[in-house]
């Protein structure tokens, strides 16, 4: 099904779709397709921020493309949360640049259609990166990595990975490692786990003192 624009999206101007948003987006991508290509992810969820991101989705097999469209979600289907898709569903969830409020309810809900053992990226921007100067006057609503972990975690996901990409003003990488966490944005690496059921309890054999009678 092609990518349609809302008309809500074609006449408000969005970070997301300006050229250094794309350049963040092209390294993402890059990024994304090596971790996804280290475990199968069919059937598969990505989600992000304008439909010209989801142009870069390039996964094998059957899986739902989405973007956000004001409140709710367009691209192979248009939906609210909770997402029209059954529990345990999916084996592998991109989330690009949650940013809006009702961030805690989406993780919730992918954390339910995702199956044990499946994984989930999310990619936010990071608040604490002299990048914000690029998109702070867009009216974006960033969570702290911090807070996303604690997201994370609520929704019983467990958090695996944090790594940051980009640039950390407008078109340099900091060199140093150690200057990593004031890069452009974070990437997550979760997993959703269960717990092993317990074994069968051990039974005790009584010791016979004595003889038996024959």
């Amino acid at each position: 099904m092609p990518l349609v624009p809302s008309p809500r999206q074609a006449t408000v101007a969005s970070w997301f779709d300006t050229e250094a948003a794309h350049a963040l987006c092209r390294l993402e991508s890059e990024r994304l397709r090596s971790l996804l290509a280290e475990r199968p992810v069919n059937p598969w969820l990505w989600v992000a921020p304008t439909p010209g991101w989801l142009e870069r989705v390039e996964l094998p097999g059957r899986g739902l493309r989405l973007f956000r469209d004001g409140a709710a979600y367009a691209g192979d289907v248009h939906c609210g949360l909770p997402l029209p898709l059954p529990d345990e569903s999916v084996n592998a969830i991109v989330l690009q640049h949650v940013t809006a409020r009702d961030a805690e309810q989406l993780i919730a809900d992918c954390a339910r259609v995702l199956m044990p053992g499946g994984r989930l990226w999310l990619s936010t921007l990071n608040p604490f990166s002299p990048y914000r100067r690029q998109w702070r006057h867009h009216g974006l609503v960033v969570r702290s990595p911090q807070r996303l972990r604690h997201t994370l975690t609520q929704a019983g996901l467990s958090c695996e990975d944090l790594q940051y990409l980009g640039p950390m003003w407008r078109d340099r990488s900091p060199a140093r490692r150690d200057l990593a966490p004031l890069r452009a944005a974070c990437l997550f690496t979760a997993e959703k786990r269960t717990l092993a059921l317990p074994g069968p309890t051990p039974v005790a054999v009584p010791r016979w003192h004595g003889t038996v009678a024959t």
